[in-house]
């Protein structure tokens, strides 16, 4: 396979292998990265993993990987976009949101592996907060994620990746942020009315949405206020505003244009050898490019009225839940979401939950949920309805965290913290509000952050009683190691494997005492295991849970330990 990729990827050491691999939660392929020197599995926040594109290519074609995958670094001043199910696989034929990006920002892009998706490379920075739009189906991302590559170049665009001149936020403004929904009271809930907006609708409608400023603006003909670079691409944005509200009305389109300061001589001008004048072709071009439009019916899908959440249909509208809901904040990792809200019903019974993103899949996932602590919250809605709820919710505004599966010490906005279900803090016990633990990943648990920090005096003191203990030989390698699993994350990034701690005795000479009294207190743990009760299981588990906190288990006595449970143990050392 001949593979092409512009100078400013291929000289980059950003590149891993990717393989195809069954999901075990829901039996779905998965793209799993593996590191192309190690043949391990690769993290897209750890450089360490990542390599040259020649090692990674070597890689593919020796161990038959199923392709190759470029990460986004930190300040790496690339921005990706990733457009999903937007091209015909047998025709090539792109849908309106990839048009209009690319005629409007070219710059390199490649057909995805499935290829009926798109990848958009871009110089640049993040423009603002949020990566991704469910509805339009475009992500960007400038670090933290990799894109699966194939050197296939979308013909017609450039073999270069093109500087950010306005692109990013112009993609993020129209495909990526987030809409805001209004709630709304319907007291006669019998009564939908369907017409399509009048002028004097439009204008008030238009007025007052979310992007108020720039309509008023460019409707009293302030386009350089409005900041356009010249007044056509200002006579398109406005068009295209018009385009929403009217549903794509032209004629609708063409009389409100001519009542606005955009207005001028050169709308009626032939402008095209067809005969077509400027102001036919503008109008065209904005009905072309408008993807979405509005309408009386998909104003209110999902509304809030009186303690519910509502749904309308047509010209009937019923109650989908008996609570609204509150949000707390949101936990965003890899690969998946956590969400914190308050449950308010209908009786002003506050109930804290959280959901993963999975459990929106189907009623009966989300109805465990409700019922998870009380029956007084109720969910009466279809499948559809659920997923309009999820949508709906989404738009929420929700306070965003980073989430990590593992409790320990991570690197974050370039500094180093400890982070756990109970928050983080960085050096010198100052905390770190925007990252925390999922939830559902807490397994090994510690009270690290509970405890005051010891001062100087304290420590010098605890030091005194710690080596009167034991012997100091022996005691000094065991805090050692102790201290070692604090710098774990540094070791590994280094290449450096961190050994296990086993201690070994006749029965009497201290060893549990020495992992009750002096290992677990470092740790503020109160858990340790026999390890006779371990199984693959609760080992895999754990081992997922922390990389600083080692897995403490006591009583391992191979001989008086069933094979199987021996072997286990066995392969978990190595």
């Amino acid at each position: 396979m001949s593979i092409s990729f512009p100078k400013e990827l291929a000289n980059r050491k950003q590149w891993i292998c990717w393989r195809l691999e069954p999901n075990t939660k829901d039996g779905k392929d998965s793209k799993i990265p593996y590191n192309p020197l190690t043949g391990r599995k690769a993290s897209s926040t750890n450089p360490n993993d990542w390599s040259t594109l020649d090692n990674a290519v070597a890689a593919k074609e020796q161990y038959l990987y199923t392709g190759l995958g470029f990460v986004f670094a930190k300040s790496g001043g690339l921005v990706g976009i990733d457009i999903d199910h937007c091209r015909d696989k047998n025709t090539g034929e792109l849908n309106d949101t990839a048009k209009a990006i690319l005629e409007r920002f070219p710059s390199y892009t490649e057909i995805s592996p499935s290829g009926t998706g798109l990848h958009i490379f871009y110089k640049g920075e993040m423009p603002a907060k949020g990566n991704k739009n469910t509805k339009t189906g475009v992500e960007m991302y400038a670090h933290s994620r990799y894109f699966t590559m194939t050197g296939e170049r979308l013909p017609g665009t450039p073999d270069y990746i093109a500087e950010d001149n306005g692109a990013l936020a112009w993609i993020h403004e129209n495909y990526i942020k987030s809409k805001k929904r209004r709630g709304k009271s319907k007291k006669d809930s019998k009564v939908v009315k369907l017409e399509p907006l009048t002028d004097e609708e439009i204008l008030e409608k238009a007025r007052t949405a979310e992007n108020h400023k720039e309509f008023n603006l460019l409707w009293e003909g302030k386009w350089q206020e409005a900041g356009y670079p010249s007044q056509s691409e200002a006579d398109l944005a406005l068009c295209c505003m018009l385009a929403f509200w009217s549903g794509k009305n032209k004629e609708q389109m063409d009389r409100l244009f001519r009542n606005s300061g955009l207005f001028r001589e050169k709308w009626d001008t032939v402008h095209h050898a067809s005969g077509a004048t400027y102001g036919q072709e503008t109008l065209d071009k904005a009905i072309e490019v408008t993807e979405n439009v509005y309408s009386r019916e998909s104003e209110s899908v999902i509304f809030e009225h009186e303690g519910r959440y509502y749904r309308t249909r047509g010209e009937s509208v019923y109650p989908i839940t008996n609570f609204i809901i509150q949000p707390v904040e949101m936990i965003v990792s890899e690969d998946e979401t956590q969400m914190t809200a308050d449950l308010i019903t209908i009786r002003d019974e506050v109930y804290r939950q959280t959901f993963m993103t999975t459990d929106f899949n189907n009623i009966q996932k989300f109805k465990n949920i409700l019922n998870r602590r009380t029956i007084s919250l109720g969910y009466f809605g279809s499948e559809g309805d659920l997923e309009l709820l999820k949508g709906y919710i989404s738009e929420m505004e929700w306070v965003q965290k980073t989430g990590v599966k593992a409790l320990g010490i991570y690197e974050h906005g370039e500094r180093m913290v400890y982070v756990s279900t109970d928050g983080a803090i960085e050096a010198g016990g100052n905390i770190v509000e925007d990252i925390v633990q999922l939830d559902k990943y807490k397994s090994i648990t510690t009270d690290i952050l509970i405890f005051e920090p010891l001062t100087k005096e304290q420590l010098v003191m605890l030091g005194e009683w710690i080596l009167s203990y034991n012997e100091p030989i022996k005691t000094v390698s065991v805090m050692a190691w102790v201290a070692g699993c604090f710098i774990k994350p540094h070791l590994k990034k280094s290449g450096i494997k961190f050994p296990h701690l086993l201690l070994v005795g006749e029965q009497g000479s201290g060893k549990s005492n020495t992992l009750e009294r002096v290992i677990l207190p470092v740790f503020s743990c109160s858990k340790i295991r026999a390890a006779t009760q371990v199984t693959a299981f609760t080992l895999m588990k754990e081992s997922a849970s922390s990389n600083l906190i080692p897995q403490l288990m006591d009583e391992f006595k191979p001989s008086k330990i069933d094979k199987c449970d021996r072997q286990v143990l066995l392969n978990k050392f190595r």
